[in-house]
C-alpha cells in the first residue's frame, strides 16, 4: 500500500459503536454456528493480489490504488483495473502463488471445524485462481471459496468477474462478505469472522464475534467496533474452541 495514499484515508463513522468485546461469547452449541475466514494477509502470511501486481502488473496499478485508497472510486472498480494491467498466463500466476508461505494454523482451524460439523468457508475479495492454487498445494481445496472470478479473454489479458458483489456494499468490495454470511442458512449474529483488512469491516460491524488483526484491528480500535486482537490463525482456534 501506498504510504501517501493511506494518509489520507479517513475511516467513516458508524452510527453506532459495537458492543464491547466482553459482552461477546459465542453460546456452547457452536454447531449452531458458521465460521468464515479471509484469505490474503490471513490465511497467506503476505497480501497475495498486491504480491503479483506488485510481480506482474503495468506500473499504472499504483494510480488505481492510490484513487481508491483516497475514496474516489470503489475497492471493486480498483481491482477490476488493476487486474486488466497484468501481463501473465494463468500458468505464471499459478506457479508463483502456490509456494508462497501461509498461516499453518489452517489446518488446525479445519481440522476442529470439521470434528464438531461447524462450516467453515474462505471469504475473499481476491482472486479465486490463485486461492485454489494455494489450497490445492496444501490439500485443503476442500475448503468452500467465495471470491472474485479471472478469466482471460481471446487476446490472452485477464479480466474480473464478480459474482458476489451486492449493490448495498458500504464498501464496495467485489465480494459482498456480508451478503456471503447470511446466504448460507446462518444469520450474521450466527457468524464468526476471521480477517485483517478494509474488505473486513463491513462484516466485522455485524457479525457475532469478530478476530481481527493488522489493518482490520486498527480500524475497530478506532470505531469501537468489537474484536478479539490475534496473531496466527492457531491463536484463533484455540480461544474459539478452547
Amino acid at each position: 500500500m501506498n504510504q501517501a495514499c493511506l494518509s489520507a484515508i479517513s475511516p467513516p463513522e458508524l452510527e453506532k459503536p459495537a458492543a464491547s468485546s466482553r459482552s461477546l461469547r459465542i453460546p456452547s452449541d457452536l454447531s449452531a454456528f458458521q465460521v468464515l475466514c479471509d484469505f490474503d494477509g490471513t490465511i497467506t502470511k503476505t497480501d497475495v493480489t498486491d504480491a503479483i501486481l506488485e510481480a506482474f502488473a503495468l506500473p499504472a496499478f499504483r494510480e488505481w490504488q492510490c484513487r481508491w485508497e483516497r475514496g474516489e472510486i470503489t475497492s471493486r472498480e480498483c481491482m477490476a483495473r488493476q487486474v486488466e494491467l497484468i501481463r501473465a498466463d494463468r500458468a505464471t500466476l499459478i506457479q508463483f502463488s502456490a509456494d508462497l508461505p501461509i498461516d499453518e494454523g489452517i489446518v488446525t482451524l479445519n481440522q476442529q471445524c470439521a470434528e464438531r460439523g461447524i462450516p467453515l468457508m474462505i471469504v475473499s475479495d481476491g482472486l479465486d485462481l490463485i486461492i485454489e492454487a494455494v489450497l490445492r498445494r496444501r490439500g485443503l481445496s476442500h475448503i468452500p471459496v467465495i471470491s472474485n472470478r479471472l478469466v482471460w479473454n481471446g487476446n490472452g489479458l485477464p479480466s474480473l468477474s464478480f459474482p458476489s458483489a451486492s449493490p448495498d456494499c458500504w464498501i464496495g468490495a467485489g465480494t459482498c462478505k456480508c451478503a456471503v454470511a447470511a446466504s448460507g442458512g446462518f444469520s450474521l449474529k450466527e457468524t464468526v469472522y476471521i480477517g485483517d483488512g478494509r474488505s473486513d469491516r463491513c462484516i466485522s460491524t455485524v457479525a457475532q464475534q469478530v478476530f481481527a488483526k493488522g489493518k482490520l484491528r486498527e480500524w475497530c480500535d478506532l470505531q469501537g467496533v468489537a474484536c478479539e486482537p490475534f496473531e496466527t490463525l492457531t491463536d484463533v482456534t484455540e480461544r474459539l474452541f478452547r
